[in-house]
């Protein structure tokens, strides 16, 4: 029944959305360094293959210990989320493409989950949610 209004609060659009992850081991070297290797590979070297989210997962953003576990500190994950941001846009203003805005990141202990969106796509998202639940 709900199918039949969904042209009323949905639409269809092809998108290219690159997901990449690393684990940092706890470290933050490397944060001050070009990342575009690896967020940039060369199948993204023009405007219009530049994918409209990109999707980076982060495992042992910090070091793993009970403390850690009671209580993250969030201060590694934003130190990340910047740098990618960073990197994402430079790339894009070198290539002249469009930019990237943080469309959310979430971390529980260790494992970080950042997305990025292309500006002119935000308008399409809508309604972005998320929970984290420690078990």
């Amino acid at each position: 029944m709900c199918l039949r209004r969904s042209s009323q609060y949905s639409h269809e659009k092809n998108i290219h959305i690159y997901v990449g992850t690393f684990n940092l081991n706890g470290q933050t070297s490397g944060i001050n360094d070009d990342l575009s290797q690896w967020l940039c590979p060369p199948f993204l070297g023009n405007s219009q293959l530049h994918p409209e989210l990109v999707v980076i997962g982060f495992q042992e953003i910090v070091q793993l210990s009970p403390q850690q576990i009671m209580s993250t500190d969030p201060a590694r994950r934003q130190l990340w989320e910047q740098a990618v941001l960073k990197t994402l846009n430079s790339h894009a203003s070198a290539i002249g493409g469009e930019e990237y805005v943080l469309l959310r990141g979430g971390q529980l202990v260790g494992a970080a989950l950042l997305i990025y969106v292309k500006t002119s796509a935000i308008g399409e998202v809508r309604n972005v949610e998320g929970s984290l639940k420690k078990v």
